[in-house]
């Protein structure tokens, strides 16, 4: 079932509608996107390429730019080869994102399982939590930078690593200050950090999912607000 919404803005009268949507690759290598909906999910569930799809605005470029998240990828296709469908998709700019969970080895290349996944994060008094069931993770304002943790073991190479996605970041340290945090409250294992926050591929700058109270991208002086809201089938 999707989610459609229809934004208005009342100073310029621009108006703008979301639907939840997802993609997949046929047989023949196209990429499909359509609602999520029953009919659509049935189509896409023995695809060997299936995900998310999003749109996203960049205020200074001035356009959408479409976002791709990978979920689900067959082994016997290249993570390039899966690239190269999606940007032959259309002209627009794109994002394309395989879910949090993949990861390769850094040494061998090798596809590795997640084997923890946890939220972390440093709080204001500088006290690093991480997959604490006593502790809210919730409370963004108390936090100085926290996300998600996923672990990994390459048993080819026997090297441990911890991936840290970056979703709140409000004290505005750099990945090296981020890196070095890190490495204090972990062991001599590799650290890689990843953001979650999206980038325009075209100008750099940050894109932004809109919805309400998102900046009205004509006319930058009001927001956007909802006047309609349902649910498709």
């Amino acid at each position: 079932m999707a989610r459609r919404v229809g934004y208005l803005c009342n100073t310029c009268g621009y108006t703008y509608t979301s639907i939840d949507e997802i993609f997949w690759v046929d047989d023949y290598g196209h990429v499909i996107v359509k609602p999520l909906v029953k009919s659509t999910s049935a189509e896409s569930s023995n695809a060997a390429i299936k995900g998310f799809f999003a749109r996203y605005y960049c205020y200074e470029c001035q356009k959408f730019i479409n976002k791709f998240i990978i979920y689900k990828k067959s082994s016997d296709i290249d993570d390039g080869k899966i690239i190269q469908l999606i940007e032959q998709y259309d002209d627009n700019p794109k994002i394309i994102q395989f879910d949090d969970e993949f990861q390769r080895c850094l040494e061998c290349g090798s596809e590795l399982p997640s084997k923890a996944d946890y939220s972390f994060a440093l709080d204001v008094d500088d006290e690093f939590h991480i997959g604490e069931d006593d502790y809210d993770f919730s409370k963004g304002e108390k936090f100085k930078f926290a996300g998600v943790y996923h672990g990994y073991f390459c048993s080819n190479c026997k090297k441990q690593i911890n991936k840290f996605v970056i979703t709140e970041n409000k004290a505005e340290f750099s990945d090296s200050q981020i890196r070095e945090i890190l490495e204090k409250h972990t062991n001599d294992l590799t650290i890689f950090i990843r953001r979650d926050f999206d980038i325009c591929p075209d100008c750099g700058e940050e894109v932004y999912y809109l919805d309400q109270n998102s900046t009205c991208p004509n006319c930058r002086r009001d927001s956007l607000t909802i006047v309609d809201h349902m649910m498709v089938d």
